[in-house]
């Protein structure tokens, strides 16, 4: 499976040494090979040339994606973190959920956001593929068969970025600033071990959030 992922991901050209693992690496944990984690991935990479960024090691960027759930948007918002590397165990990725293929990338310290959409054209045609189709009918990602879902999951990299989204900005947009919590404390009711941030007082005691009674 990782030969044939690798293998996959070396057949598309123009790629860097960096995309590549970027990309294999956000294949393996996505878990299956499709058209929406890659055209997020190109996406992510698209939003980073607009601001003029590079890809987030730290905590300095964030997006906004405006997907929901229980649509064909989770996979798209998969390839949008690993490109752009604002995740969501960082607390870099958040939902709006409005059900678009859209989000923002935000850069924190420099006060400047771009949006990236993607064009409407573009996902009805997406949505009238074979691999869509399938989907629809209850068939499994992983049940479809590799000739239909490799050269959708090639197609975002074989295409010019200005014909698959539109983006705008970069324009102004701040973000509330605050710091991370570094302390812990253990619940005086549970006993298990919570960020401070998340404490709350009862009756005089430093209790988590299940064990509050005023939830």
């Amino acid at each position: 499976m990782f030969e044939e992922r690798r293998e996959l991901i070396n057949s598309i050209p123009n790629l860097t040494e960096e995309d590549k693992e970027l990309l294999y690496s956000a294949l393996n944990m996505h878990g299956h090979i499709c058209g929406g984690m890659p055209l997020g991935f190109v996406a992510g990479k698209a939003a980073l040339k607009a601001l003029g960024a590079d890809r987030e090691p730290n905590m300095d960027k964030m997006v906004i994606v405006f997907s929901g759930e229980r649509h064909a948007a989770g996979c798209f918002a998969d390839g949008v973190q690993f490109a752009t590397g604002c995740t969501f165990g960082k607390g870099l990725m958040k939902k709006e959920p409005k059900g678009k293929f859209s989000f923002m990338l935000i850069d924190k310290v420099n006060e400047k956001a771009v949006q990236v959409t993607i064009k409407a054209e573009i996902m009805q045609k997406a949505f009238q593929s074979p691999f869509v189709k399938m989907r629809k009918e209850g068939v499994k990602p992983t049940e479809i068969p590799q000739d239909i879902a490799k050269p959708i999951f090639k197609n975002p990299f074989n295409a010019n970025p200005e014909n698959l989204f539109t983006i705008k900005g970069p324009f102004d947009f701040k973000v509330p600033k605050g710091k991370a919590c570094f302390n812990l404390v253990v619940c005086e009711k549970c006993g298990d071990i919570v960020a401070e941030n998340y404490i709350k007082v009862e009756d005089g005691k430093k209790v988590c959030i299940d064990c509050w009674s005023f939830k």
